[in-house]
């Protein structure tokens, strides 16, 4: 993207640091997240009288539900640079970066955004229905699921729901994690803000270079 497709509101937005609450409700979704996702499968002994990995994953899950929450209310009434309505993406102008940042990506050009803008504030939106998805399935089996007695009717639905979940949550952290390797590779390393760094740029991280320039640079 060109710095005159960058509005003053974007940049100022872009210069604001995510804040020390934001990093770590980001940084509990991302691994209770994992965690909940590697513990999916031992879940399955609910069936029985000990069922130890359905326990560990239930309270890994509510843990991961609790992040969600808080993220929930973050995004509601937290600092604007955080809010939802300034960057989810249902608004024809924000719809249209999405678009321009696909077909960017088809050229073989990652996208220059502030953050959460444009494919990446989809990106977000996506991981954040999954994990909403799965608090609110795997909250309701919680409380409803009786260890030792197979699930029917509904909560076997909502299971079923929770179980594609699942497939959803590597399929999020891997186009997540695939942009910031891509994005680090250019030199905008935006990993350093997780670990409460400041965001660093290299000299070859300019907005108009294409992938290929940019892995070329760096090799």
């Amino acid at each position: 993207m060109t710095e005159r497709h960058i509005t003053d509101n974007e940049r100022n937005m872009e210069n604001t640091p995510l804040g020390a609450f934001a990093i770590l409700i980001h940084l509990g979704l991302f691994f209770l997240g994992i965690a909940a996702w590697l513990t999916g499968g031992l879940a399955d002994d609910y069936k029985r009288t000990e069922h130890s990995g359905f326990t560990l994953h239930s309270w890994i899950g509510m843990g991961l539900a609790g992040f969600i929450l808080l993220r929930l209310l973050l995004g509601l009434f937290g600092p604007r640079n955080v809010r939802f309505t300034r960057w989810v993406p249902l608004t024809r102008e924000r719809l249209l970066r999405v678009r321009e940042d696909i077909s960017g990506l088809l050229r073989f050009r990652l996208p220059e955004r502030p953050t959460h803008q444009g494919l990446a504030g989809l990106v977000q939106t996506f991981g954040l229905s999954v994990f909403l998805l799965m608090s609110l399935t795997g909250g309701f089996m919680f409380f409803s699921l009786e260890p030792g007695q197979k699930a029917t009717g509904l909560l076997h639905s909502v299971k079923e729901l929770h179980e594609v979940g699942e497939l959803l949550i590597p399929l999020f952290l891997s186009m997540h994690g695939g942009a910031v390797v891509l994005h680090a590779l250019r030199g905008r390393h935006l990993w350093r803000q997780m670990l409460f760094l400041r965001e660093t740029r290299s000299k070859n991280a300019y907005p108009d270079q294409s992938l290929g320039d940019a892995q070329g640079d760096s090799d």
